[in-house]
């Protein structure tokens, strides 16, 4: 059996290709989510076509503050060697697969040692070489790497970066996202709205750009700019966006700006039908990166590094930080032509992964067909 743990939304939607092609194929296998986030995950769910996870490490509201981050891991781990999981879970599993550079890697990488299982890292290699931009990202995804036994790596880049590693490493050929793009364009509500009007999606959620004042202010100066100056803005509000703001008392008077609309955080067809009808995209996610790459949609980083080369080096995707007039002129640019959306890849790297994991477990032809 094959044990996926997921923690996140981004991780969640990037992983959701991978379980349907191992439902596809009829391979055993047990979702545990670790409910590191909850909101929107029932919508995912059936925008996935999946069932719900067959058990949930910490249930109720999902980590939104530095103190519930503390108690969820803690409650996390204390559940994940309950007796019912111990039985149920992890005595009957082949090898526990987890995604990216999230907390709930990390916890998913340490169950493993824990139970003496074997570790797949999906999306692994990626780098940054710099422990604090981002963080704590980089120094999960170099943790994670020293105990994963296969490493799944999305592009040659991150396969390099692997070299000195141990474990095998795998090249999916691509991002697990194409493939949760693909399940996207074939909803019809995915359809970009007709009304032909520009806007800009701007979305933030990081710790360090909504928890240090100075980057905060700088931020919501980049929203305020762009959307008094270039084109009506979506301003999406993560959970944690929307907690932070209205602890600070920003959330009603960043409503009133003019341009700025507020929309409640929404599920991945949602989202991106939201986004392919974008003339530009603001972001400090890693996954909407990677979504502004494959469709070729205008991306501004507010980061001051990144470890993913999508769409870097003049195709589309500017890593600004908070430098609002190299902004700026990018949105102008953006606002000023029309542009044709990139066909996806012909690629299928959730296939790869389950090759690959397929290969690692030893499992049976009858179990991998």
């Amino acid at each position: 059996m094959l044990v996926y743990v997921v923690g996140t939304k981004a991780q969640y939607i990037k992983m959701a290709p991978v379980i349907a092609e191992t439902a596809r194929r009829q391979i055993r296998y047990s979702l545990v989510f670790t409910g590191q986030h909850r909101e929107t995950f029932d919508e995912l769910q059936r925008n996935f076509s999946l069932t719900g996870p067959d058990h949930v490490l910490v249930p109720g509201e999902e980590v939104k503050t530095r103190l519930s981050f503390l108690s969820w891991g803690l409650r996390a781990w204390r559940r994940a060697g309950a007796r019912e999981l111990r039985d149920d879970v992890w005595s009957q599993a082949r090898a526990v697969v987890v995604h990216g550079d999230t907390a709930s890697t990390l916890l998913g990488a340490l169950i493993a040692k824990r139970f003496s299982l074997p570790l797949a890292h999906v999306e692994a290699g990626l780098r940054s070489f710099d422990l604090l931009h981002p963080f704590p990202e980089e120094a999960i995804r170099i943790l994670v790497s020293k105990m994963t036994a296969l490493h799944l790596c999305p592009d040659r880049v991150s396969l390099g970066n692997l070299a000195g590693a141990r474990g095998e490493k795998v090249l999916t050929h691509g991002n697990t996202m194409i493939d949760s793009l693909r399940v996207a364009q074939s909803s019809v509500a995915q359809e970009p709205s007709s009304s032909g009007e520009p806007y800009a999606v701007f979305s933030m959620h990081r710790q360090e750009n909504l928890f240090k004042k100075r980057r905060l202010t700088r931020a919501l100066a980049v929203l305020r700019e762009l959307a008094g100056e270039v084109m009506p803005v979506k301003f999406v509000l993560h959970p944690v966006t929307r907690k932070r703001l209205g602890k600070l008392g920003l959330l009603a008077e960043v409503g009133t700006w003019p341009g700025v609309s507020l929309v409640d955080r929404m599920d991945f067809v949602s989202f991106s039908r939201l986004i392919r009808g974008a003339r530009l995209v603001v972001t400090d996610g890693g996954s909407n990166q990677e979504e502004c790459a494959a469709l070729g949609i205008p991306c501004a980083l507010l980061r001051r590094a990144t470890e993913r080369g999508d769409g870097l080096q003049e195709q589309g995707v500017l890593l600004a930080d908070l430098d609002a007039p190299r902004i700026v002129s990018f949105a102008r640019e953006a606002a000023s032509r029309r542009f044709t959306q990139r066909p996806l890849a012909d690629s299928s790297p959730s296939r790869e992964v389950v090759d690959a994991l397929c290969r690692m477990t030893g499992m049976g032809a009858g179990e991998c067909v």
